[in-house]
């Protein structure tokens, strides 16, 4: 099924749509953002995706996104489940339905059905960080409405958008989406590390049935 997360192309379109307000401010807490040394597989990789080269979406992906969400698996002992290519079908008549680049969930995987999706990642297409945003805060919108329609009250969802090298981080709560000051790099992998480690900490908070 194509994607009609896809149709967002601009933050104006999805927030209007959705009754969403945009506010930008720190995201991470100093006091609470500890740097995550990569392992040595890491560090090989991303050099080796340099090296390699990206002709393509895909290969970014492939090459420099997936080995991240990779590491922070291994960080935490596989206490969550990441969705690649996954469905996130919510609403036709609202587009949020269709493929979805990165779904991430808390705890192993036990079906193949997306459970409770916590962290939505979208690939920058074309390295267009402005749709790739949009795109991203329409899927939190849909992971919202998906755990609600499962019975699950979450306070808040994530969201990233990445071209393989930055990334732009977002969360959705009570209708606001907060974009964050702070930006994340391939080139600083620790602090890369730490941010991610951070929104999952923060969702292992959550109370899921």
């Amino acid at each position: 099924m194509k994607s009609s997360y896809s149709k967002y192309t601009d933050l104006k379109t999805v927030t209007q749509t959705f009754g969403l307000s945009l506010r930008r401010e720190k995201l991470f807490p100093v006091n609470k953002m500890l740097d995550i040394e990569p392992s040595d597989w890491l560090k090989e990789s991303i050099r080796l995706a340099y090296r390699a080269g990206f002709d393509s979406e895909k290969e970014r992906s492939e090459r420099l996104v997936s080995p991240v969400l990779t590491t922070l698996l291994a960080l935490n002992d596989d206490a969550l489940t990441i969705y690649s290519g996954h469905q996130l079908n919510v609403d036709k008549s609202r587009g949020l339905v269709g493929e979805c680049d990165y779904l991430l969930t808390l705890g192993k995987k036990v079906i193949e059905v997306v459970q409770t999706p916590i962290f939505s990642v979208v690939e920058a297409k074309r390295q267009d960080m402005i749709w790739g945003t949009s795109q991203c805060t329409a899927q939190m919108v849909g992971s919202q409405i998906y755990n609600q329609n499962d019975g699950v009250e979450m306070p808040y969802v994530y969201g990233a958008t990445t071209d393989g090298v930055e990334w732009r981080f977002l969360k959705l709560e009570n209708n606001v989406v907060t974009l964050a000051e702070e930006i994340g790099s391939i080139d600083k992998l620790p602090t890369l590390l730490g941010m991610l480690q951070y929104i999952l900490d923060d969702c292992k908070t959550f109370q899921i049935a």
